[in-house]
């Protein structure tokens, strides 16, 4: 593609690319949405908008008809098993428009003779009935690319273009040969882990530990009573089933002289993101600790007093404040774990960002 078309499609794109950013942030939290309300534990739901250099390396070895194919918007899920990956995929046919020239459904990766363990993608819009609301409306005409993957399969991703890059001294064909076989190691072990998660569900495994050393089985006792860290899903299921937490509070945000916000359902979810990302850093990280705290800032009004404190610290640095419930306990939790927060890296983490958000710094 010549020089100056690839400068006018980059420009146009940087102008637009906050408009890419917010369509990828708000399909990540819708596709984590579905997958939550169908029941499927994932590892990770990605998204984002390609990176204007990158546009530009891509565009400078496309012939001008490719440039319909190039995605500017990526969301990736990452599943535990390959019946969750087919469980997702017939949710994302039944709410998105499908480009089927250009997707890889399951149905396309059957073939025996096919290379690498490739994971199912699929190119979609918004469908008509989503499109045409008011808060999608926006996004009704724009493309993306979904990555519907098993683990396994984003190491097989990951790893093996960088191998096919570095080796030059193997052979085509043995190096092909190679590849193809690690191929399908990775996805006999992928069925593997899934026949035996079935039959663990079938089965009660329960080892009796051994009666012959009472510190053995104390500390055995204390293994199997450790409470796991949890999960994004898990602790919003804890506040969806406390239909009052997130009332209480609002109501205290708004009592300590913060103004009233309404916020988006996507505004809130990328709020709750951001309470789990400075609760699992700052220590808080099973629904135990979690409830312990919550139990602390009640009692004796002290989550409320402390937030009318941080209101009268910074009553005189004019911010447009968004503090919605979420955003309410993140401040809580920035303040009364400082200590354990001040020595880590709160840029990497996404605390510095949430904070600034609540402040309304964008």
């Amino acid at each position: 593609m010549e020089k100056h078309r690839i400068d006018e499609i980059g420009i146009r794109y940087v102008e637009k690319l906050s408009l890419y950013e917010e369509y990828a942030s708000r399909i990540r939290n819708l596709m984590q949405d579905l997958v939550e309300l169908e029941g499927v534990e994932f590892y990770a739901i990605e998204g984002w908008a390609k990176p204007p250099a990158e546009l530009l390396r891509l565009l400078s070895s496309l012939e001008e008809n490719d440039l319909a194919e190039v995605d500017l918007v990526t969301i990736r899920v990452l599943l535990r098993f390959p019946e969750d990956v087919l469980r997702i995929e017939e949710v994302v046919k039944s709410e998105f428009e499908i480009d089927s020239e250009r997707s890889v459904p399951s149905s396309g990766l059957e073939d025996p003779y096919r290379f690498g363990y490739p994971a199912v993608v699929y190119i979609l819009a918004l469908s008509s009935s989503r499109g045409n609301l008011r808060e999608w409306a926006k996004y009704k005409n724009l493309n993306f690319r979904l990555e519907l993957r098993t683990m396994l399969q984003e190491a097989w991703a990951t790893i093996s273009p960088r191998v096919n890059q570095t080796v030059g001294s193997i052979s085509e064909k043995k190096l092909t040969r190679e590849l193809v076989l690690l191929a399908a190691l990775l996805e006999k072990a992928d069925q593997g882990f899934l026949t035996l998660k079935r039959e663990i569900s079938e089965e009660a495994l329960l080892i009796p530990p051994k009666a012959n050393s009472a510190s053995k089985n104390s500390q055995e006792t204390q293994i199997l009573n450790a409470e796991k860290i949890f999960t994004d899903e898990e602790l919003y299921a804890m506040f969806r089933d406390n239909a009052n937490l997130l009332g209480e509070w609002n109501a205290a945000a708004i009592e300590a002289g913060f103004p009233e916000f309404t916020p988006s359902a996507d505004y809130l979810r990328e709020s709750f993101g951001y309470l789990c990302a400075i609760l699992r850093a700052s220590g808080i990280d099973t629904l135990s600790e979690v409830n312990k705290f919550l139990d602390d800032m009640k009692e004796g009004d002290k989550g409320s007093r402390q937030l009318r404190v941080i209101h009268e610290s910074f009553k005189n640095e004019r911010k447009n404040w968004r503090v919605d419930p979420f955003s309410a306990l993140f401040l809580l939790v920035l303040n009364f774990k400082w200590e354990d927060l001040k020595e880590k890296d709160l840029v990497a983490l996404k605390i510095k960002r949430g904070s600034d958000r609540i402040t309304g710094i964008d």
